[in-house]
């Protein structure tokens, strides 16, 4: 946890929250807020399943987990 008022304090959590939050509103054109806890849980599920990510070879973060979990 942060302190209030100090998102520096947890940047990778504010980096989250700022991915989210661009990708919803942009890419799934999410125009207001009801079902928004309903979208949040949709696209956590798109990020960890779906959506390819370069820093993993392009494999998705369940893709990764599961090819290198074993090793």
């Amino acid at each position: 946890m942060s302190r209030t008022g100090t998102p520096t304090d947890n940047g990778a959590m504010e980096a989250i929250n700022g991915w989210i939050k661009s990708e919803i509103f942009t890419d799934f054109h999410i125009t207001n807020n009801e079902n928004i806890q309903d979208e949040i849980a949709a696209y956590i599920h798109f990020y960890n399943e779906n959506r390819p990510a370069y820093s993993l070879n392009y494999l998705t973060p369940k893709q990764y987990k599961e090819e290198f979990a074993n090793v």
